[in-house]
């Protein structure tokens, strides 16, 4: 994964209005300057082909008219629009859009048949990369809790890393038969072979005996059928192998399946054993999914989050109502629905939309591109997104291809 740098055609002083992407700041900071104010000048775009590159100035000609240039070397590059109805199923579709562009582009690595399938699918929101990645049963129950939605995006939640830092380690280290990993693992996390709980325990063996049971124990969970993390939960607590966080003792210490106090109507429930509840009666699998798309490898990022990387092959899925933002309307964007009274209003005024900042947002999408770029937008007016993107130049007909 790319370091999070500055673009190379940063426009100068005021940076570069199509980047800003959120609705803090000022608006329209850089326009209407003075005429003997030194003005950001076209820049040479050192990473894009030059498909893509055209794309970009034309997603940007009516924002601030900025160009950017292609190096004379760069291959021309592609860019595709596929427009699907909403309702199908958006991994097949999704699948299918890869495959294409496998074909389209001659590029192997596009292909989800091949070992070398190596492609960046941003999407707009969270929940659209747990659905594709299998782990929103886990991570919906929690992301509602507002207390720890930030820790949830960052990796930075006790309770959470429990599973991500200690036991999948251990069981990724079981089942590649790494024995001295298991044993690192263990001498750093667990009480039974901790410096002190030695020196007090007179018969060591004992100690280590405690210590290889409670690992068969936690071992045979997975031998036969995928346990849930409230499998696993309770038996690292049964044994004490490991210290169990605090948010979560209260389940861990419940003898029944699922704790009474978490799942009755109470008047005055706690939303985060209420979240904790329901998140861990998912299989284990899904926290190793949450966790892949939290490393710097997920093939999965946010159009928001991505400003400023690069990446050879992209795949832009928009999807509003999936997404079920308020911000950003790219139905609105793509002529799929009509302006509502307050953006007419705003327009009115010279006023920020939900336009704007969506065009924006499609701009740094799309602008992270290097080799090829295909687009996949969900929508219930095919017609009108069509017609849309090609009035505004931003695809050639032979560009655009309808999928239902």
């Amino acid at each position: 994964m790319q370091s999070k740098n500055r673009d190379s055609f940063s426009l100068g002083l005021f940076g570069d209005t199509m980047q800003r992407i959120y609705t803090d700041g000022k608006e329209n900071l850089g326009l209407n300057l003075p005429a003997d104010m030194i003005q950001p000048a076209k820049r040479m775009n050192h990473r894009s082909n030059k498909r893509i590159i055209t794309l970009i100035n034309n997603i940007r000609k009516n924002v601030d008219g900025q160009e950017q240039i292609p190096r004379v070397e760069k291959d021309e590059g592609f860019v595709r629009f596929f427009i699907c109805e909403r309702g199908l199923d958006k991994t097949e579709v999704e699948k299918l859009v890869a495959n294409k562009m496998s074909d389209i582009t001659k590029d192997i690595k596009w292909s989800t048949q091949s070992d070398d399938y190596e492609i960046k699918t941003l999407i707009l929101e969270h929940h659209m990369a747990a659905r594709r990645m299998g782990f929103l049963n886990f991570f919906e129950p929690l992301y509602k809790v507002g207390r720890l939605k930030t820790g949830l995006l960052d990796g930075s939640l006790g309770s959470v890393n429990f599973f991500t830092q200690i036991i999948l380690p251990l069981i990724e280290a079981h089942n590649s038969s790494e024995k001295f990993e298991i044993a690192r693992i263990v001498k750093k996390h667990s009480r039974f072979l901790k410096k002190e709980e030695l020196l007090k325990n007179p018969d060591q063996v004992k100690n280590i005996k405690e210590t290889n049971e409670a690992l068969s124990s936690l071992f045979s969970l997975f031998a036969k059928n995928e346990p849930t993390l409230l499998d696993v939960l309770k038996n690292v607590y049964q044994t004490g192998l490991f210290p169990i966080p605090e948010s979560l003792l209260p389940i861990a210490s419940s003898s029944a399946e699922k704790d009474d106090s978490i799942d009755h109507e109470d008047e005055n429930p706690d939303d985060l054993l209420m979240a904790w509840g329901e998140a861990l009666l998912t299989p284990f699998s899904q926290v190793k999914n949450y966790y892949e798309y939290l490393s710097e490898s997920s093939k999965f990022g946010t159009h928001q989050g991505v400003k400023g990387l690069e990446y050879e092959r992209v795949l832009v899925i928009i999807d509003d109502e999936e997404a079920g933002g308020f911000l950003f309307s790219y139905d609105k964007l793509f002529g799929a629905k009509g302006l509502s009274s307050t953006d007419r209003k705003n327009i009115d005024d010279g006023k920020e939309t939900g336009i704007d900042r969506t065009n924006r947002l499609f701009y740094v999408a799309c602008s992270r591109a290097k080799d090829s770029l295909a687009i996949v937008a969900y929508t219930d007016d095919i017609k009108a997104v069509k017609d849309t993107v090609l009035e505004n130049g931003w695809f050639t007909e032979d560009e655009i291809e309808i999928v239902n």
